[in-house]
Parts: C-alpha cells; sequence; structure tokens
C-alpha cells in the first residue's frame, strides 16, 4: 500500500509539475511559439500532463539504482546514469508518441524540421533537454523529492489529498479520452493526421475569446469544429495530411 500511494504521489506531482515546465518551455523558449502566448499544454483541461507523471517516477527509480552502476569513478557514473535517464525518457516518448499517431492518427507534438528526428516524435535536441531535465533532478529536485515522498508516508491525511487529485483528474481524463476517440474517429474518416495544437488554435481563431483552460472546448458541434480544420488543412497546409516518414 505504501509503495502504491508513494508512485500514485509521484505521478501527480510530476504531472503537475510537468505541466508548468510545459508552459514556460512553450511561452519562452519553443521557436514554433513564434507569437509568444501562453498554450495550454497537452490535451487534457487541467495543469497536469500524464507523461511527465511517468518521467518523474522513472527518473526517481532511477536515482535509486545508481549504486548498481559498475563504475567506480563518482564523475563517469553520473554521467552514465544521466544519458541512460535521457535514453529512457526518449523511448518513452517515443512510445507514447507512435500509440497516438499509428493507432489514433493523432499527433500531440511535432518535431518536424529538426536534426536527426525520427518520424517526428523523436530527435536529438530534445533528448539533450532531457539530459539536463535528469540532470537538475538529480542535484535539484531528488533530495526534496525523497523528502516528500518520506513525509507523506508519514501523514495518513495525505492519502486524501492524493485521492482529490485522482477524482478531478479521472473526470478530465474521461472527457479527454472521449473527445479523443472522436478526434481519432474523425481522422481515420479523412485519411489525415490531427495536430492537437493546430486544432487547438483552429478551434480557438473561432471564438471572439480564447479560453486558456478550456482550449479544446469546440465552438459549435465537435464535427463541425473538426471540419473546419480539414477545410484549414486542406487550404493552408496540404502536404502535412501525409503520414510522417
Amino acid at each position: 500500500m505504501t509503495l502504491f500511494l508513494s508512485t500514485a504521489f509521484l505521478f501527480a506531482g510530476g504531472s503537475a509539475l510537468g505541466w508548468w515546465i510545459e508552459l514556460i518551455f512553450r511561452r519562452f523558449i519553443d521557436p514554433d511559439n513564434v507569437e509568444k502566448k501562453w498554450v495550454n499544454p497537452g490535451f487534457l483541461t487541467g495543469p497536469y500532463l500524464p507523461l511527465y507523471g511517468f518521467v518523474l517516477i522513472l527518473l526517481y527509480g532511477m536515482c535509486r539504482l545508481e549504486h548498481f552502476i559498475p563504475i567506480d569513478n563518482i564523475y563517469i557514473r553520473k554521467i552514465v546514469l544521466f544519458i541512460s535517464m535521457a535514453l529512457c525518457i526518449t523511448l518513452l516518448e517515443l512510445f507514447t508518441g507512435l500509440i497516438f499517431i499509428v493507432k489514433l492518427k493523432i499527433v500531440l507534438w511535432d518535431y518536424t524540421g529538426y536534426f536527426g528526428n525520427f518520424m517526428n516524435i523523436i530527435c536529438p535536441l530534445y533528448s539533450f533537454y532531457w539530459c539536463l531535465l535528469s540532470l537538475f533532478y538529480c542535484i535539484v529536485l531528488d533530495p526534496a523529492v525523497c523528502y516528500l515522498v518520506d513525509k507523506q508516508k508519514q501523514l495518513p491525511q495525505s492519502s486524501f489529498f492524493i485521492g482529490l487529485f485522482y477524482g478531478i483528474f479521472l473526470i478530465d481524463l474521461l472527457i479527454s479520452v472521449k473527445n479523443i476517440i472522436s478526434i481519432s474517429e474523425f481522422a481515420w474518416k479523412n485519411n489525415i493526421l490531427v495536430r492537437i495544437d493546430e486544432l487547438r488554435e483552429n478551434i480557438q481563431s473561432f471564438r471572439q475569446k480564447r479560453l486558456f483552460f478550456l482550449p479544446m472546448r469546440f465552438t459549435d458541434t465537435m464535427n463541425s469544429s473538426l471540419e473546419h480544420y480539414r477545410e484549414f488543412l486542406a487550404k493552408v497546409k496540404p502536404k502535412k495530411n501525409k503520414e510522417p516518414r
């Protein structure tokens, strides 16, 4: 039970922290965000990104395994650890991206134009970013995360707040999954790839007021909004209808 609650705590914390990381990154660093707008990342409504929840669990677990690396030199061992972490996160990113593209025909992120990218899902630059994130986690965040995990074990009432988070998260997830399924069916029917960021921006363009926390709230009906998006692809970006290679 303790392991379950600790894992649930790490997933919740990582999802929330990852949302803030993506929010800041997209606003100030992402070259694709030319107008430097605040963008609610991901396909969920609330401030959490499940991918980062798995990333935090991965980083926390791999930090505990460092002493199993058969290298005496501490600096080389740390470098091997950081690179291993980055590779594991890249594989997680690849696995997640492939599921959405191959099975659902939905693109959650797009590395088109980045050097050495594979199917526009992973690329060396973002693997380098993952390595920097791993370095930052091990040096700065891991002691704090370990402290919070231990503290959470000692406070029975913490399970209430964890349960509250997952109650809200699951409701959000169910609504978003329903939308994702409808979007996927539309994509397969029209043989197109739906880019979530592009669809979100297309929906927002038909509104008088941008909604930060409801970016995927359809303006009229879902089918009508998706038809607007299909027309947008046909007129503006016909080449993006093709499958990535």
